[in-house]
This record gives structure tokens, C-alpha cells and sequence, in this order.
């Protein structure tokens, strides 16, 4: 007697109800088992560890109650849930966003401005261990590519490109240590290789080459994510 296949095992995390109702309907109509719904980052936290879950479906920002947000949300969750794979479901579909995320071994991305099969196509192809971009953010990621000012980025491994986004974020060295679960000295000397690998000896200097390109990364720091969504 053949058993029955497990279902997918799916959290959805997005701040605005309407698209957590509409995701939790698509992927309940797909044959998929939606552990939890939330729209809040520290509910998410609780949340995950109190339930078996296969991939994360997370809007990229949901400010709220001092709970991280973006990239440091995006650190928080890989670093407690190191086999959980994300899908970040986002509004906001920036090159720079789209490729650092990509470059940083996001799983998938999938735009809300995407057709919700984007989503369900995803999905499936998370489950079998690949990884996923919708059409808007693979056209996304061709700019990013194709942008010279942009291409010394593509140097960085996934770990120096986390390092760097935080970076961008404003977050001290101190708090990235803190996020990454690392020594603040190894952290400082892991700073210094990536501003040398993108040539920029000061903090500073790639806080005002962000500034000036208007690379957004999150809703703090020199990149001001305000109208994410």
C-alpha cells in the first residue's frame, strides 16, 4: 500500500491581512498545509519554533513593535531556522534588493506584482530543493548584473554579502556580531575585507556611494526602505 505524501508544511508572515488571506487561500487550494499565518516579525519568531515548517513565505518588510526588520529580519530567521527556506514576497522589487537577496542565498523571490502561480510555481520548486525568481525579479536581477556601478558586489560571497547589506543598514559592529552570532573581532576584520573587495576603505565611503546610487536595503541607515512594502 502506497502512503499518502506529507503536505508541505508553509508559515505565511506579511503585515497586510488581505495578501496573507489570498496567499493562505492559493496555497490551501494548491494541496499545501499552512501551519501559521502572521504579521508580526516576533510573532513569527514564536511562532516558528513552536511549529514544524518546510518554507517561510515573508513579506520583506513588517515594521512594528521595534521587531527587526528587512535585512536583519532576513539574518535573524537564517540564523535560527539554518534549514528553512524563504520565499521573501515583496511589493518592492529594486535591483539592488532583488540581487543582494539573490546574492545572499534568499531561496526565492516572487513580486506582488507577479501572478499568484508565480507564487504556487515557487513554492514547488523550494520543496524540491531549487531556487526560485518570478519574472519581475529575475528582470530585476538582469539589471543588477548589468549595471556597472553594481557589479563589484558580485565578488562577495553570501556571508560577505550579508555582512555588507547590514552594513548599508546602518547596524554597528557590535549588533552585527550580535546577529550573526560571531566574535565582534572577527566581525570587524570581516568588515574591513569587504569594504576593501567593493574599494572603500571607510565605512563612510560606501555609506555615501549607497547614498548617492540610492541603493535601498532596509528602513534604516543610509538606505531608506520608507515606502517598502
Amino acid at each position: 500500500m502506497t502512503g499518502k505524501r506529507e503536505k508541505l508544511k508553509v508559515v505565511i508572515a506579511d503585515d497586510h491581512p488581505l495578501v496573507a488571506f489570498g496567499l493562505h487561500k492559493a496555497l490551501d487550494e494548491a494541496g499545501c498545509d499552512v501551519v501559521g499565518t502572521t504579521h508580526d516579525v516576533s510573532d513569527l519568531m514564536d511562532l516558528l519554533a513552536h511549529r514544524e515548517c518546510d518554507i517561510l513565505i515573508a513579506d520583506y518588510s513588517m515594521p512594528g513593535r521595534g521587531s527587526p526588520d528587512g535585512w536583519r529580519f532576513l539574518s535573524i530567521v537564517s540564523r535560527e531556522f539554518p534549514d528553512l527556506r524563504i520565499l521573501v514576497y515583496t511589493e518592492f522589487h529594486e535591483p539592488f534588493l532583488v540581487g543582494s537577496l539573490e546574492q545572499r542565498g534568499v531561496a526565492g523571490i516572487v513580486s506582488k506584482s507577479d501572478e499568484m502561480s508565480e507564487v504556487l510555481t515557487a513554492v514547488r520548486e523550494l520543496e524540491r530543493g531549487a531556487s526560485y525568481l518570478s519574472a519581475t525579479a529575475r528582470a530585476a536581477l538582469y539589471q543588477y548584473r548589468s549595471n556597472p556601478e553594481l557589479q563589484r558586489f558580485g565578488m562577495l560571497t553570501a556571508r560577505q554579502m550579508e555582512i555588507a547589506g547590514l552594513m548599508l543598514c546602518g547596524i554597528s559592529g557590535r549588533e552585527i556580531a550580535s546577529l550573526m552570532q560571531r566574535r565582534k573581532s572577527a566581525i570587524s576584520s570581516q568588515s574591513i575585507k569587504v569594504r576593501s573587495l567593493l574599494g572603500f576603505d571607510r565605512l563612510s565611503e560606501l555609506h555615501r556611494f549607497a547614498s548617492n546610487l540610492g541603493l535601498k536595503l532596509d528602513r534604516f541607515g543610509p538606505g531608506d526602505l520608507s515606502h517598502a512594502a
